[in-house]
Order: C-alpha cells, then sequence, then structure tokens
C-alpha cells in the first residue's frame, strides 16, 4: 500500500510538475496572427476574445492624456519713441547785395530809333528786379538817354519812351511804379563825344541812377 501510495504521489507530483511547465512555455509561445506575431499569454487569435476582430490581437496604445497648454500672456508692447518734427528755424537773411544798379556796365542800349530791348538788356532788368525786391527802400531814375543824331524834340521824345519801357518791364517783374521814376535827357548827356558809330551806340542808353534809400 504504501509503494502505491509513493507512486501515486510520484504520478501526481509529475503531472502537476507537467502542467506548471507546459502552462509556462504555452504563455511564452509566440503565436502567428493576422495582427503581426506577439506573446497573447496562450490565446490565439482564432480563441475568444480574438474570435471577434483581428485588432484584438494587437496591443493597446496607452491613452495620452491631453495637455492643458497655458496661454502665454501677450506681450507687453514696447513703447516707441515718436520723433517729434522739428521745423527749422527760419532765418532771415538780409538783403545786402553788392549789385550797383548805377554802374555803367548795368545801362541796357537800344538801336538806332528803337526801344526795344535785347536778350541782355532782359538779363539786367531782371537783376535790377531783384536788387530792388531785395532793397524795399531804394527808389531809381531810370534815365532815358539818345545819341546826337537828330532833333533835340525828336531825341526828347525817344528817350521818354526808352524810359518808360524800362519801367513798365520791372512793374511786370513785380517793383512797385512808386520806386521807378523817369526822365528823358535825348541827347544832352552823352558819355562819349566822339562821332562813330560804336560811340552812338554807348549813348543810346538807359541809366538807373538810385535817388533815395
Amino acid at each position: 500500500m504504501k509503494k502505491i501510495k509513493i507512486k501515486l504521489f510520484f504520478i501526481m507530483f509529475v503531472f502537476a510538475a507537467a502542467a506548471f511547465l507546459g502552462a509556462k512555455v504555452y504563455a511564452a509561445t509566440v503565436w502567428s496572427t493576422p495582427c503581426g506575431f506577439g506573446n497573447y499569454r496562450g490565446e490565439s487569435y482564432l480563441s475568444s476574445p480574438c474570435s471577434s476582430s483581428y485588432n484584438c490581437c494587437l496591443e493597446t496604445a496607452p491613452v495620452k492624456k491631453a495637455v492643458k497648454i497655458k496661454k502665454l500672456a501677450a506681450p507687453m508692447p514696447i513703447p516707441v519713441r515718436i520723433a517729434k518734427t522739428v521745423k527749422p528755424m527760419v532765418v532771415e537773411k538780409k538783403h545786402i547785395s553788392s549789385y550797383n544798379i548805377s554802374a555803367r556796365i548795368n545801362n541796357i542800349h537800344f538801336g538806332f530809333n528803337k526801344y526795344a530791348f535785347t536778350n541782355r538788356d532782359i538779363a539786367i532788368l531782371k537783376k535790377d528786379a531783384s536788387f530792388l525786391k531785395h532793397n524795399p527802400n531804394i527808389v531809381v531814375q531810370i534815365q532815358g538817354n539818345c545819341d546826337r543824331r537828330g532833333s533835340e524834340g525828336y531825341n526828347l521824345a525817344l528817350g521818354w519812351r526808352r524810359a518808360n519801357a524800362a519801367k513798365v518791364y520791372l512793374e511786370k517783374l513785380g517793383i512797385n511804379p512808386k520806386r521807378l521814376k523817369t526822365i528823358s535827357y535825348g541827347k544832352e548827356k552823352p558819355i562819349c563825344t566822339a562821332h562813330t558809330g560804336s560811340c552812338y551806340a554807348i549813348n543810346r542808353r538807359d541809366h538807373f541812377a538810385v535817388v533815395s534809400k
């Protein structure tokens, strides 16, 4: 009896050990499934719970918790310095001119029996106007002159026309007519006394004399 019991105990021990080892080996078996290879602790994809879906054979990915992203506060605006527009200082220029309106070189000249201006005459008259604008207290006398040919009466009238022509032109350039006086000397005040064409041309002129400042 004792031997039988010992055999039974041995047989039971062997079976128990085999069951334990078989379960361990079974659990470590790598199963080939449509979902791939992996250990599924003894459950094939044909048995429950994989019989309903192949996807159950896959390991479930851990659910990531949603992380709340804190909204960053809006950055403080950087103060911008706005440059103030600085008005330039207006410096009044003193109109001190070295221009000599009474110089002989600034006389204007005419053709024989004419009182029309040449381009050179116009350039001189523009300089005269600029000078008078910069010196508003100056009053000038425009003196009309002729050469010695012709009668005295004729030359006096021609001298007036020459003086008045210059006055009208300066008025158009913005000079107050009250600052422009006119007079005719005819042929009474020649600069050159020779009887030549060049001398006659010098005497046919308008001269600008400053009468008050």
